[in-house]
């Protein structure tokens, strides 16, 4: 049998996006038993706290074969730099490169022509772009911006304070002189692309701070993940990666990495993109079917016993008929379905990695009665819940001998 691995998956962040980055690592290893994974939080200022040496002492406490990432470029390069020893590790945040780390992320050209193709859907003839943090590779950003948006284009480079843009209830006053101006100027209807993780949603609470209407006078599209696109007002359309298949790709690519193969000197680029289109390029609430919400939402909730009516008032603006049909196109189940699967991938994670009775696993996973969960989990599984524990115990034991 396969000498069992082991992969630390290691963020800075717990978003929706994260979560399904990890659930398509996960989705990779369901077909290799001999990888097994554990999680561990960084948080994204860890220099200031013992953050760091508390998540490096439990990391290496753990020994992991490898490292799966979410992390920005500076958490990043102190993790490395703080292990005795080099592990093969793959990022699934563009971050800057560092030598043996694999970086796997969205191709920056193709979600630049997804917003541009919006905007002009949109009826929008002048498109801006605004930079708000200090990526280096935004540089090049700028000249894909120049060949992509044509000859009616404006873009102002201005780094923001990164807690301003992480908070989507902190004041934005005062305002920028240079973006105040800058965005005074702009030729009125205009669609701004903000790639920066928050910028969206800063940009929303700068418009209604200096008077400007969303979407009426400033179109604003960004790369927010759905918690900060749904908490801006108005909710703020997207464009994101694939998550599943970004995360998917960076955990094949380190399973290689482990059997020898070098770390690519090239990030490797997903092409896949969702648009989600909300209230700030000009689409009514009432049209609006949110994928991303109702995913996030059974991801935190599943196993509290929601229901699909829950869901749907919990999280869209659209009839129970028109939310189903757009769920099932997106994911390829039911929104039951979905539920049902969040339930027992935490059912199996219980089983395996703790000691709780069968009975208390089925309540944790939201089910009222412990016969319905044995019966959903034969079902699924095609063995009872102590069944499962054993073979998994059993293989685990194996591999470890």
């Amino acid at each position: 049998m396969d000498k069992l691995r082991k992969v630390a998956v290691v963020s800075d962040s717990w978003t929706a996006c994260v979560y399904r980055r990890i659930s398509g690592a996960l989705a990779y290893t369901e077909n290799y038993s001999s990888i097994i994974t554990q999680n561990f939080h960084l948080a994204s200022r860890f220099q200031s706290d013992n953050n760091l040496n508390t998540t490096l002492n439990k990391l290496l406490k753990w020994n992991p074969d490898a490292l799966l990432c979410h992390l920005d470029s500076e958490p990043l390069e102190h993790l490395i730099q703080s292990l005795p020893q080099s592990r093969p590790a793959t990022n699934m945040v563009a971050s800057n490169p560092i030598p043996g780390v694999a970086i796997v992320s969205g191709r920056h050209s193709i979600w630049l022509k997804k917003c541009v193709e919006h905007l002009r859907h949109q009826g929008l003839h002048s498109i801006a772009y605004l930079i708000l943090d200090d990526f280096p590779q935004r540089y090049h950003a700028i000249d894909l911006f120049d060949q992509i948006a044509g000859p009616t284009k404006s873009y102002l480079w201005e780094k923001i304070e990164p807690s301003l843009l992480e908070d989507s209830t902190s004041p934005v006053t005062p305002v920028p002189e240079r973006l105040a101006d800058w965005l005074r100027r702009l030729p009125k209807r205009v669609g701004v692309i903000c790639p920066a993780i928050g910028a969206g949603n800063y940009l929303i609470r700068v418009c209604h701070e200096l008077g400007l209407k969303v979407p009426e006078d400033v179109a604003v599209i960004g790369a927010d993940d759905s918690d900060l696109a749904l908490a801006s007002s108005p909710t703020l359309t997207t464009v994101v990666t694939s998550a599943h298949q970004i995360g998917h790709e960076a955990m094949q690519l380190l399973d290689q990495m482990m059997n020898g193969k070098p770390a690519p000197t090239e990030p490797v680029r997903i092409d896949a993109m969702d648009l989600h289109v909300r209230e700030s390029t000009g689409l009514k609430r009432a049209q609006i079917c949110d994928i991303a919400a109702a995913l996030e939402y059974i991801n935190q909730h599943a196993c509290q016993h929601i229901s699909v009516a829950q869901l749907i008032k919990e999280t869209q603006h659209v009839c129970k008929a028109t939310f189903h049909k757009y769920f099932q196109v997106a994911t390829g189940q039911t929104p039951g379905e979905a539920i049902r699967q969040r339930q027992m991938e935490e059912a199996r994670r219980l089983l395996d990695k703790t000691e709780l009775s069968i009975s208390s696993i089925a309540e944790c996973c939201g089910f009222c009665d412990n016969s319905i969960f044995s019966r959903s989990f034969h079902g699924t599984h095609g063995m009872s819940p102590m069944a499962y524990r054993k073979q998994a115990r059993l293989k685990n034991s194996n591999s470890a001998g």
